[in-house]
């Protein structure tokens, strides 16, 4: 997000006159939505946790690797455990990032995040099956597909066989943020979609569209309801609507996935 943070100051000191920015959420969708400032997120170098609203995070458990590998990134088990399961793994792909956090609200329901940052990927294996929904989804965008930032996860929450698989390329979300559309889908029929979001207010109340690029991202339903936005301003601020709270804690789980992603992207 180099790009990003360089249309943040020059956005910032020469249109706004603000020192701080919030995401500008209008209009009657946005009624009664709950804006949670992030608390604890820290550099990607120490040891990090995040607080919001009734949302807390587990410590995030991030590691590095470098280099081309066939298949690649996070399982559980042994591949000779009958227990093994494939989470999130790429096929050509540069793997620049993986972390794992877990979450929980305050009732005590909770979910696991396992995700992967920054990868210059073609093709990439959602679970044990290749023809997942995510799977299908990415081959809908098109062949030879390709992108030099793209974030993907695999999401459980409760129980494990309630997972959920969000595609988004950073990529292209700033470069064309009126156009782009990434997906959070659990099936075919089952999903939501994740799109750009550049309209921005000052802490004087001023509004304004960033000049080009993204300052957070908007999560709509299949039916097209805006239910969950987060900032990528500052430190981070995540916005939810009062739904169900296992719709609640998924989108809370995608935001925080999307924020916790390295500021140098």
């Amino acid at each position: 997000m180099k790009l990003f943070t360089l249309l943040i100051g020059i956005f910032s000191g020469q249109l706004l006159f603000a020192q701080s920015m919030t995401l500008a959420l209008e209009g009657p969708e946005w009624e009664g939505i709950g804006e949670y400032p992030v608390k604890g997120k820290k550099g990607i170098f120490s040891k990090e946790s995040m607080t919001f609203g009734q949302f807390s995070t587990m410590e995030v458990d991030r590691s590095w690797t470098k280099g081309w590998e066939s298949t690649s990134g996070l399982t559980i088990g042994t591949p000779t455990d009958e227990f093994y399961e494939k989470v999130v793994t790429t096929d050509r792909s540069h793997k620049k990032q993986t972390y794992y956090f877990a979450m929980s609200d305050s009732s005590g329901l909770y979910s696991k995040a396992f995700c992967l940052t920054q990868a210059d990927a073609k093709d990439f294996n959602i679970g044990n099956s290749d023809v997942s929904a995510l799977n299908l989804m990415l081959d809908l965008i098109g062949p030879g597909m390709k992108s030099s930032n793209v974030f993907i996860s695999r999401f459980f929450v409760g129980t494990a066989d309630n997972a959920w698989n969000l595609f988004f390329d950073n990529q292209a979300a700033q470069m064309k943020p009126k156009e782009y559309i990434g997906y959070l889908a659990q099936d075919n029929d089952t999903y939501y979609t994740i799109r750009p979001y550049s309209k921005v207010k000052s802490a004087k109340g001023k509004t304004g569209n960033m000049p080009f690029g993204a300052a957070g991202f908007v999560i709509h339903n299949k039916a097209g309801e805006a239910l969950a936005a987060v900032s990528l301003i500052d430190n981070g601020v995540i916005y939810l609507k009062d739904t169900d709270p296992k719709e609640r804690l998924l989108l809370a789980t995608a935001c925080a996935g999307l924020l916790l992603q390295p500021s140098d992207l």
